[in-house]
């Protein structure tokens, strides 16, 4: 100790002192930030134990990781085979833990769905931009369950049947706009899949890509697509922050009120106008209709939520089925020899003489299990299923914080070779021993038998999935007994080849491409367009 006396004391200026000080200052305001906004040890011990993942940024997390959506499948399954079944990421202050196996998913989505079916905080988009009410981001309790309630029992398997007559017509129509315009397949699979649901919740037809309802809405869904991409807004990265100055972080609040705006008034005009027509005895038979005449405001669901929850199933159900459609047209240019085995056993089934028919479903093994593969190799997003814990949880020794954001991760179970073989391949016959619907094997006992995880888990698995299963088998069964799909041929001879890359965005949309589509002979043509006059001629009967 003696010899610490020989150190002189350090003599700092006033000036000096004060330099230090608005140096360091900043430095102890962001960690005191840091401390109070972001999750950690310090705050909690338990989050010692969260699962394995990779290291983020401090503050940030791994935001950087996953803010290019192009790249955030192909990393889900390399830190599945990295880090197990189970692994931890964060943005913001935000966790996010990934559910990478059949088991996993079943043991939390499905056994404990009542921790695992909530929303995460969306300041943004929910709270502002939506006003609360879109259920897609709703939390979990009674206000949800009881919209829930409504959309299951106007959508459920026994209900989901007398919509066939709108898929049978849309098909019909897409045949003969396929035989006229090949070149324009993208949107007409996105106009059939919007005429469809827009029929079945409004009882309104998209007669064209072209007609000004179906741009209101897909004006919608470009807002809700740039809105809910991974850490594209960082107020619901961080939704603590709520509470501070808005100019800070963008002037979030701002930008969602005019999202608010122009998103009510699309669904409220609609929902109005049905009410009208509804009172007016002049309304179609639709879910819209029927929610109407059931006074969801003996639930608590005033106007504005009526209008958000049938609105969100157009949301669901347009561009997910009108792009599974258009990723089935990809996969037919990609992989001929599925295409071509399907159509054999269309014709051994169906024959030349007619169009194939829901009856026809039983005896389609391969074609069913080529839709199956579709969505297995291609699921609808480029993410995952997102769910929130509504309160802490414990799995094999791991701890999940309450809000945390469970992601279905059917990126790396579809890509998991243990449970399908050559999983980069696209391969129907996998499924022939897959007998039963989809809807069917969300409930198998045994998670590791399911078709596929598209459709989603637990509570908040995709209400409409028997309606998007009939839309999915009559639009792609009729295709391939009608057309040839395969790669074009330019000017000079060459064929023009085609990849598997996506668009931008959060959806799994290919990137635009060339297809060569033509009816397989003069008999189907002529079989094709005699069966769309008629069912115009006949009009809808619905």
């Amino acid at each position: 100790m003696a010899g610490l006396d020989m150190i002189p004391p350090i003599a700092i200026s006033p000036f000096m002192l004060k330099i230090l000080l608005i140096i360091t200052s900043p430095i102890f305001l962001l960690l005191t930030i840091y401390l109070y906004v972001v999750p950690n040890v310090f705050k909690d011990s338990r989050r010692r134990n969260l699962p394995p993942g990779p290291k983020g940024l401090p503050f940030l997390g791994n935001m950087f990781d996953l803010a290019d959506t192009e790249l955030v499948r192909d990393k889900a399954i390399a830190w599945r085979k990295q880090y197990g079944d189970i692994f931890y990421t964060k943005i913001g202050g935000t966790d996010y833990i990934w559910l990478s196996s059949p088991k996993v998913v079943k043991d939390l989505m499905d056994k404990k769905s009542s921790v695992y079916s909530s929303r995460a905080p969306a300041p943004l988009v929910q709270d502002v931009a939506s006003a609360g009410r879109r259920q897609l981001f709703m939390p979990y309790g009674p206000r949800w369950r009881s919209i829930r309630k409504h959309s299951h029992d106007l959508l459920n398997l026994r209900a989901s049947i007398k919509y066939q007559p709108v898929q049978d017509f849309e098909s019909k129509v897409l045949l003969k706009e396929l035989m006229e315009s090949p070149d324009d397949f993208i949107s007409i699979n996105r106009r059939y899949s919007a005429s469809v649901i827009m029929l079945v919740t409004y009882g309104y037809r998209i007669p064209s890509w072209n007609d000004p309802l179906i741009k209101r809405i897909y004006g919608v869904l470009e807002r809700f697509t740039e809105m809910t991409a991974p850490g594209a807004y960082a107020i619901d990265s961080f939704p603590s922050l709520a509470s501070l100055p808005q100019w800070m972080l963008g002037n979030w609040r701002a930008y969602g009120e005019k999202i608010f705006e122009k998103d009510s008034e699309v669904y409220l005009d609609l929902w109005n106008r049905l009410k009208r027509e509804t009172d007016a005895g002049t309304a179609r038979d639709c879910f819209t209709k029927t929610f109407y005449l059931n006074d969801p405001t003996k639930s608590g669901i005033d106007d504005l939520a009526a209008a958000y929850t049938c609105g969100g199933l157009i949301e669901a159900g347009s561009e997910t089925t009108g792009t599974t459609l258009n990723n089935f047209v990809l996969c037919m240019v990609l992989f001929p020899e599925a295409q071509q085995k399907a159509q054999e056993e269309l014709d051994r089934v169906v024959g030349g003489d007619r169009l194939p028919t829901w009856e026809d479903e039983e005896s389609l093994p391969y074609v069913r299990g080529l839709i199956k593969e579709v969505l297995r190799w291609r699921p609808v997003n480029k993410f995952g299923m997102p769910h929130a814990t509504s309160e802490d949880d414990w799995y094999e020794g791991y701890f999940i914080p309450k809000g945390s954001i469970a992601v279905l991760n059917w990126w790396a179970i579809h890509r998991d070779p243990d449970l399908w073989p050559n999983p980069d391949a696209f391969d129907p016959s996998r499924y022939l021993k897959h007998s039963a619907s989809a809807a069917d094997y969300i409930n198998a006992s045994d998670p590791t038998t399911r078709d596929h995880f598209s459709y989603g888990a637990g509570r908040r698995v995709c209400p409409g999935v028997h309606v998007a299963e009939r839309s999915l088998f009559i639009n792609i069964s009729r295709v391939l007994w009608g057309f040839n799909l395969g790669k074009k041929t330019s000017k000079d001879g060459s064929v023009v080849e085609v990849t598997a890359r996506m668009a931008p965005g959060f959806f799994s949309v290919p990137e635009k491409f060339e297809c060569d589509i033509q009816p397989r002979s003069a008999r189907h043509a002529k079989l094709m367009t005699g069966e769309c006059a008629k069912a115009e001629s006949d009009g809808l009967n619905f």
